[in-house]
């Protein structure tokens, strides 16, 4: 542009030179308004006509490029408005999830004192005071009002802030016994329509229940405006505690009952012992030995076989978590149902747990659980047949090989997943083969310096005595283990079984 009028000013100067100086003036004039103005005018001297042309064209196209940029700049500036206005709403957003994320990582610490707490107390009264102190603490309640079912009924136990309804709900044994699921809801839901609130407060029902087993009833009375998702969510919580709690203490309760009647352990210790099966040298050209020896008067470890027909017979060792008398009922129970299932039924050992785990699942409570190695060996292929519950492996020296395995399948203990598969493993049995079948008071013996056995010291001991008959290592076995032990007391079930193939 400057460079064009430099030239526009000579040309016109040698253009006007005979010419007066105001019509020079004018027509440049002329011209630098047409450029200005991006009009092309048609009269232009000769001599600046094709550098007037240029420039025009120039000017024109830097004006539409300018006026691009200005919108592609309006663009950008109307999207990074959009984007601010969007990260300011993020941000509000995050900052009000770390805020939530704060109060839930809050209470998740808060619950897990709590729980610690109300499991390292076993009296009923005392768990109680700390949870309903807890949700206090913990959620927005006003007004709370606990209730358990007794022999009698629906019990009042425990209110807490001015509750104007304490009634109890009475029922005989008999009519409990036949209630439902829709029974107790119904009858919750009832219960809570008798209690007085404002017109801005609202009551919440947490039944409180352990495997479908109804223990009670917390109603919680708050305000509308204060009941939100996370309050929910820790009342939720809570509810869970409590049931656990309030559970485990009724069931320590009535073990302290059966605990002290030390008259009856005895008959219990001698009818334990009674239905262990009476020592067998050989079954289908197997020898066997077998231990059993329980920490306290009763134990919770069994071991069992049962010739089933010409071929087959059945061998199982289990494990009851726990000692005394508690360990020793399930592990009755887990018999007799496992005896009963094994004795009636042609199925395969891993079909007989899964069975055994649908029955007796409702009676086993959350802090016991069997674990169970079960077996079948049939005589004419020599293959023992087996399904493990959680159990220890078994422990098996092939003479073949001069080599000890271990072989197992997984699966949980009983008690712990009502729907759980089974699996099923085989094991092919040639003369000179050990199977050692055995619970976890063998590998877990301590000795003063709490040291265990460990499975490692087993399996040196059967394969320095691989020679040796099932009674022989028997006793190796277990002088083994009082070696390692020494004085220190026995505080597990030791318990195992020994077979070795002959032909």
């Amino acid at each position: 542009m400057i460079y064009f009028i430099f030239i526009l000013a000579i040309g016109l100067m040698l253009y006007y030179s005979k010419k007066k100086e105001e019509e020079m003036t004018e027509a440049m004039m002329t011209i630098l308004t047409s450029i200005r103005n991006k009009k092309q005018l048609e009269d232009v001297p000769e001599i600046l006509k094709e550098e007037y042309e240029d420039t025009i064209k120039n000017v024109i196209k830097q004006d539409l490029e300018l006026e691009n940029s200005i919108g592609e700049l309006r663009e950008y500036r109307k999207e990074l408005e959009e984007t601010y206005n969007s990260l300011v709403q993020k941000s509000t957003q995050l900052e009000y999830s770390n805020q939530i994320l704060e109060r839930r990582v809050e209470n998740l610490s808060n619950l897990n004192s709590l729980s610690r707490a109300v499991l390292s107390v076993l009296d009923l009264d005392n768990i109680i005071n700390i949870i309903l102190d807890a949700y206090f603490v913990l959620t927005g309640a006003k007004r709370i009002s606990l209730y358990l079912w007794e022999a009698e009924g629906l019990i009042n136990k425990k209110t807490k802030g001015e509750c104007n309804f304490k009634e109890n709900l009475l029922f005989s044994e008999e009519e409990i016994k036949e209630f439902t699921k829709k029974d107790y809801q119904e009858m919750y839901e009832k219960l809570s329509k008798k209690f007085i609130l404002a017109d801005n407060e609202v009551i919440v029902i947490s039944p409180l229940v352990v495997k479908e087993k109804q223990l009670g009833v917390i109603y919680v009375i708050e305000d509308k405006n204060k009941l939100i998702d996370l309050d929910e969510e820790t009342i939720s919580a809570l509810v869970i505690q409590v049931s656990i709690a309030i559970n485990n203490a009724q069931i320590y309760s009535e073990l302290i009952v059966k605990e002290r009647m030390s008259n009856e352990l005895d008959v219990a210790s001698r009818i334990q012992k009674k239905i262990l099966p009476a020592d067998v040298d050989e079954i289908f050209g197997l020898e066997i030995a077998q231990y059993f020896e329980p920490a306290k008067e009763i134990g919770g470890d069994y071991y069992d076989y049962t010739i089933l027909d010409d071929n087959v017979f059945s061998i199982t060792i289990a494990d009851v978590s726990g000692k005394g008398v508690p360990a020793a009922f399930l592990m009755a129970l887990g018999r007799s149902v496992l005896k009963t299932l094994t004795l009636t039924g042609d199925f395969a050992p891993n079909e007989n747990l899964n069975e055994l785990n649908k029955i007796i699942y409702s009676d086993i409570t959350e802090d016991m659980f069997i674990t169970m190695m079960h077996s079948k060996y049939n005589k004419e292929n020599k293959t023992l047949y087996y399904s493990n519950a959680g159990h220890n492996p078994l422990v098996v020296y092939r003479a073949s090989t001069d080599s000890i395995e271990l072989h197992t399948v997984k699966g949980v203990a009983i008690g712990f997943l009502e729907e759980y598969k089974y699996r099923q493993g085989e094991i092919q049995l040639n003369k000179g083969d050990i199977v050692i079948f055995y619970t976890d008071g063998i590998t877990e013996a301590e000795n003063s310096n709490k040291e265990m056995f460990g499975l490692e010291r087993l399996k040196e001991v059967i394969y320095n005595n691989k020679n040796k008959s099932p009674k022989e290592l028997r006793k190796v076995i277990l002088e083994s283990i009082n070696r390692f032990r020494k004085d220190y007391e026995q505080t597990d079930d030791l318990t195992f079984v020994i077979l070795k193939s002959n032909v």
